[in-house]
């Protein structure tokens, strides 16, 4: 039960209670019912959120739990960490409800949008034409891809051309693994050998052949390239410039253009109030900051 049924129930007691107390005197009362709202209702944007997340009192999102700094679990493996989680805390507080992570495999997450499981999806994603034709976006963060090579960079590699006839790891489903599906194209188009591309579900799956010695890099969005390389201790480094650098959006199903528009209200209000910029420092991730909240930005 939660503290609007709590609310109610106990008024219904008290009003019974009352009731029968001026009804053994002989006395008639009329008891009024308690119509205290939530207490989300008095946030900036409640009154301007969709039915159906008012009624539930928050918004699932789905998230691929496991691409810090986006988003990742602590050391219990249960608590969400990263900058997506507290946006989305700043968000929640616009609109009056709880932000709900719950993970997701990566390259899954658009249909379980689609199906009704989640409200949103946050999980560093990128803007696409592509994705465009399925979901909308809210776009909050501008990022390219990386590569992502052990300390020193023993491969000498600068970009992506480089990786023709290597072997390299990525995570499924993202767009790093469709540049390096074009690059692959690319170098057998130009008489070269294609790269071996090899993809996991997890981006600390990849990570994890790069540090083993079965792949020379691998690519990541900026500011998980960079966040991976200082969590190192030394042991990587990123080479090369960003990669069709391109927004990052909160993914919305087509049809809930309500919900969509006022998580980009949301968005443009804390950026306005400098909220967005305090998480920007905080998890130093500068280079791909937002000025102001678009839908669809992504080409």
């Amino acid at each position: 039960m939660n503290l609007f049924s709590r609310r109610l129930f106990g008024a219904a007691v008290a009003a019974a209670l009352v009731a029968g107390s001026v009804a053994a005197c002989g006395g008639d009362s009329t008891e009024e019912a308690d119509t205290a709202k939530p207490a989300g209702s008095a946030a900036p944007l409640y009154a301007e959120l969709p039915a159906d997340q008012q009624k539930a009192g928050k918004i699932v999102v789905g998230s691929d739990i496991a691409y810090a700094p986006m988003e990742y679990f602590d050391t219990d493996g249960e608590t969400v960490l990263g900058f997506d989680k507290e946006l989305g805390d700043k968000l929640g507080a616009q609109l009056g409800v709880e932000f709900e992570f719950q993970s997701a495999s990566f390259d899954g997450l658009i249909t379980s949008l689609k199906s009704g499981r989640f409200d949103l999806v946050m999980s560093g994603m990128s803007d696409t034409k592509e994705r465009q034709a399925e979901v909308d976006f809210v776009d909050y963060y501008v990022a390219g891809a990386m590569m992502l090579v052990k300390k020193g960079n023993p491969e000498g590699l600068a970009t992506l051309a480089d990786l023709c006839g290597k072997t390299i790891a990525v995570q499924r489903g993202t767009t790093q693994e469709g540049y390096a599906q074009e690059q692959s194209a690319q170098c057998e188009k130009d008489g070269g050998q294609k790269i071996d591309i090899l993809s996991f579900d997890r981006e600390t799956e990849a990570m994890l052949q790069i540090k083993q010695g079965r792949a020379v890099a691998g690519l990541q969005d900026y500011p998980v390239a960079t966040y991976n390389v200082r969590e190192s201790g030394g042991e990587y480094e990123v080479v090369g410039e960003q990669i069709q650098a391109g927004p990052l959006g909160i993914a919305v199903d087509k049809a809930d253009t309500a919900l969509r528009d006022v998580v980009q209200k949301a968005l443009a209000a804390i950026i306005a109030n400098g909220e967005y910029g305090e998480l920007i420092d905080k998890w130093e991730i500068p280079a791909g900051a937002v000025t102001e909240a678009e839908i669809n930005a992504g080409t």
